[in-house]
């Protein structure tokens, strides 16, 4: 087969499964399955809007592009991949001073860490309708291909 036919199947996979994973943002779950909502004490920070959404730097981060036979998906920022996966870890909480509300006591609170327990909200991965999406996608481009060489046949 020509190198061409690989080419355009890669290229409409990168564009089908790039507006696929960005619309589990405006869905805000993973091809039907629901995110876990926020705490309430976040909810009560910035409202009861879109889980994953606050500036939409995340979703605009998400790059795809072809490598060899593959799509491959990147983001710059550091979190998206704690988002996506989930899991515990730990964050550095630096020095800091805090004051007593009561009191009006200045203290310092001295450097520590804290482990976070950051739930999956997946919004990119492999799914049985990646994989639907995917084979449309080649049964589509081999049609378009046995087509034309039917065409270049017949006009021989």
């Amino acid at each position: 087969m020509p190198r061409n036919i690989y080419d355009d199947i890669l290229s409409d996979a990168r564009v089908k499964l790039t507006e696929m994973f960005k619309n589990n943002f405006r869905e805000q779950g993973f091809f039907g399955q629901k995110w876990v909502a926020t705490k309430v004490s976040k909810t009560n920070r910035r409202g009861r809007g879109s889980i994953l959404i606050v500036t939409g730097a995340m979703r605009r981060s998400i790059r795809s592009m072809v490598r060899g036979m593959a799509v491959v998906f990147t983001s710059h920022l550091p979190y998206t991949a704690l988002h996506n996966e989930g899991g515990n870890f730990a964050v550095s909480v630096r020095a800091h001073s805090r004051t007593n509300p009561k009191t009006g006591n200045t203290f310092t609170v001295r450097s520590h860490t804290r482990q976070m327990n950051m739930p999956q909200r997946q919004f990119i991965g492999d799914h049985e309708k990646v994989q639907q999406a995917l084979g449309d996608i080649v049964f589509k481009r081999l049609q378009e291909f046995s087509q034309r060489l039917a065409d270049d046949f017949n006009r021989h």
